[in-house]
């Protein structure tokens, strides 16, 4: 995902920008909100570089809220530090209508991978997607609802970077 945002999707917002090589504000993760209302405290920029060994700096921006129909999705764009026209992930979260099962929320999260989704764990699965990136996608019951993120990165689908999927899964699975 290079350039703006999906097509459709408003301009981001200003908001306080933090960066993997030196961070402009501290950065404090969610600890399980009771309601959902951004998706940049779930993931730092920071965190997603120290998953990959990568040490370019990168900055976060939390778009406004998209609601279509029962469904509010809150995501967050990262981008390069030194270059605000690269995107190097997306972070979308969202509580899933009707209460599903995390196994029926995954089966219908992943609908659009271009490969066979790849278990990180119980409640986080990962593949490749349409843009040649990478979706890790979590789900996890929490305060009464069935919250799923789904983390789209630039980086191409491959089992060399799984410890780091499964680091990024797993800490945004504990904030869920």
């Amino acid at each position: 995902m290079t350039g703006p945002g999906p097509a459709g999707k408003p301009a981001p917002v200003a908001s306080p920008a933090t960066s993997a090589a030196a961070p402009s504000t501290a950065f404090v993760p969610a600890k399980s909100p009771a309601r959902l209302g951004a998706a940049c405290p779930f993931l730092d920029a920071a965190e997603i570089a120290r998953a990959f060994g990568d040490d370019n700096g990168y900055a976060s921006s939390e778009d406004p809220p998209d609601t279509e129909g029962d469904i509010t999705s809150y995501t967050c764009e990262y981008r390069r530090a030194d270059d605000q026209d690269y995107e190097w992930a997306e972070l979308t979260v969202i509580a899933a209508p009707g209460h599903p099962s995390r196994k029926t929320a995954l089966q219908v999260s992943t609908q659009d991978c271009s490969d066979k989704p790849q278990a990180l764990s119980e409640a986080a699965v990962y593949c490749g997607n349409s843009d040649h990136g990478t979706d890790i996608t979590v789900a996890k019951s929490s305060h009464g609802e069935m919250r799923v993120a789904l983390l789209t990165l630039t980086l191409a689908s491959t089992d060399t970077f799984r410890e780091g999927y499964t680091t990024l899964a797993s800490t945004i699975a504990e904030r869920l």
